[in-house]
């Protein structure tokens, strides 16, 4: 254990320079490294996810920089701004609307029941069999 905690110090050693010597400054740096930290992982979440929702360049544009200008308080408002469903999540809704819309319309025989929110479709009813002539198949 103790041999791991030297190699540890002996691996951290060169880039514990770039700190200071106080412990004060050092929890200082620290913090403003982590906070460092999350500015980017907001910054690039943001980009990731208006990237997803919408097509306009202006739209991403404003939301990526009011993000990167006001870190917190900008992410929090890019959430109440940003499109509630993503492309996708469009494009599926309105390919299901339209097959649903499709289905209802092109079969007169048979009908949609929609009751508690579960699509199945109720059997056609059956018509009454004639019965067959037979037909004389000599040669």
């Amino acid at each position: 254990m103790i041999r791991m905690i030297t190699l540890f110090q002996q691996l951290a050693e060169p880039w514990l320079i770039f700190l200071a010597e106080d412990p004060a400054l050092r929890i200082l740096q620290g913090a403003m490294l982590f906070l460092g930290v999350v500015v980017i992982f907001l910054v690039f979440f943001t980009t990731r996810d208006i990237l997803l929702r919408t097509h306009s360049f202006w739209y991403m544009f404003i939301s990526i920089l009011l993000v990167a200008a006001l870190p917190v308080a900008g992410f929090l408002l890019y959430l109440l701004i940003r499109p509630a469903r993503t492309i996708k999540e469009r494009e599926l809704e309105f390919l299901l609307v339209e097959l649903l819309a499709g289905s209802k319309v092109s079969s007169h025989r048979e009908t949609v029941d929609t009751s508690a929110g579960v699509i199945a479709k109720k059997p056609a009813p059956k018509k009454k069999k004639s019965p067959k002539k037979q037909e004389d198949i000599s040669l």
